[in-house]
């Protein structure tokens, strides 16, 4: 079960539950690269995801921000915010190698990590996506053990996060749902009635917000000493969940991003050369879980991260991909192996091909030794001085 015949299938997994020390070393350099590529203080736009709380009007995204209300003026501190994020992007990365512990999402790791993917991971640390993935693992874990309802709360609590868990959380756990064995299988209701209220909350409470809440904010924050710096994370709130409706993708990104990284993605999965084991059904259901947070191009600006949630969906989606959908398929035959390894090899090409745009004009830094000696006094540099956006 490889990108590639016979050879790297003996190498990413030797034994059941086992990773090559190889794989596992390239996992390891192609983390520190992307860390070095894409690494920078947390932007002041992601601090606002952990600020905006219930008790003061927002509903919408407002879960982080009343869990830390109580903690008054630190909240709207963007150091003491930043600590969190960190830890986020730390145990977030912890999950990611998880994912990566064996099998074809070992390979999977190695290339997300190698491609514009990794070096995103990275430059947005403190969005709310990377927290969104450990809440998508817990439904999971949730999952394996029958706490059919906790992982629909998990799912609901991710929905109050940030309503793009409509398109990456649930997807996923409903992928874990149909990979259960049949007679283990429970009701659909038992996951969906929690996330079923918050969305229905966010739906009632999402109204737009009145400029004088919205001033009144701003200037609680002032008066902590944080000033909000970007205030246009506000103006959402002034309009309406469906107000932002329309395609926010271009023709050319379109033709020359989205429809090859589909339909490379989607020969690879569904011909059998990520899950070669699985059921046709399954197969289908991992390419549009994947393919679900394109749909997050209907709806906001950052298509840098709706191509790079993409990829990291379907490294979730094949890293807890663990047989348990029943009756499993045989092996393929050597000509089936040629196919994977060819529709692997197109994936591959096409994923590092793959241009994704970093934030606020940012570009990956350059491999070379100016870089390399700078890299640490630059982010010491980031980490004692407030960005401006």
């Amino acid at each position: 079960m490889s990108l590639f015949p016979n050879g790297a299938a003996r190498c990413a997994a030797p034994a059941p539950g086992q990773t090559h020390w190889a794989l596992r070393s390239a996992q390891a350099a192609f983390l520190a690269l992307a860390c070095y590529r894409g690494f920078r203080a947390p932007n002041l736009w992601s601090v606002n995801y952990w600020q905006v709380s219930w008790l003061d009007g927002f509903f919408r995204r407002g879960l982080l921000g009343t869990l830390l209300y109580p903690l008054g003026c630190t909240r709207f501190d963007p150091r003491f915010v930043w600590i969190l994020q960190f830890a986020v992007l730390a145990l977030a990365l912890g999950g990611l190698l998880w994912l990566g512990r064996r099998g074809v999402a070992a390979l999977l790791l190695v290339l997300f990590l190698a491609s514009d993917a990794g070096t995103f991971l990275f430059h947005e640390v403190g969005y709310p996506e990377q927290l969104l993935l450990l809440l998508t693992l817990a439904c999971w874990a949730l999952l394996q053990r029958g706490w059919t309802f906790a992982s629909g709360l998990i799912l609901a609590l991710a929905l109050l996060v940030h309503e793009m868990a409509l398109f990456t959380v649930a997807p996923a756990l409903l992928v874990f749902l149909l990979r259960l064995p049949a007679q283990r299988r429970p009701a659909l209701w038992r996951a969906a009635l929690a996330p079923a209220l918050a969305l229905a909350g966010l739906l009632a409470l999402s109204a737009p917000l009145p400029p004088a809440l919205l001033e009144r904010y701003a200037a609680q924050a002032a008066a902590c000493g944080h000033p909000i710096v970007r205030l246009d994370f506000l103006v959402y709130y002034e309009q309406t969940l469906g107000q932002n409706l329309q395609a926010y993708f271009h023709l050319s990104e379109f033709a020359g991003v989205i429809l090859p990284l589909a339909l490379a993605l989607a020969a690879w999965v569904l011909w059998g050369g990520a899950l070669p084991d699985s059921h046709r059904a399954e197969r289908w259901a991992v390419v549009l879980a994947s393919l679900c947070p394109l749909l997050l191009g209907f709806m906001g600006t950052d298509k840098n991260r709706w191509v790079f949630l993409v990829l990291l969906q379907l490294l979730l989606l094949l890293g807890t991909a663990d047989g348990t959908t029943g009756r499993r398929l045989a092996h393929p035959a050597g000509s089936a192996r040629i196919r994977h390894a060819a529709l692997g090899v197109l994936f591959v090409a096409t994923v590092l091909l793959t241009h994704i745009r970093l934030f606020d004009h940012f570009e990956p830094r350059i491999l070379d030794w100016p870089g390399v000696s700078g890299f640490m006094p630059e982010a010491i540099r980031q980490l004692k001085e407030l960005p401006g956006q």
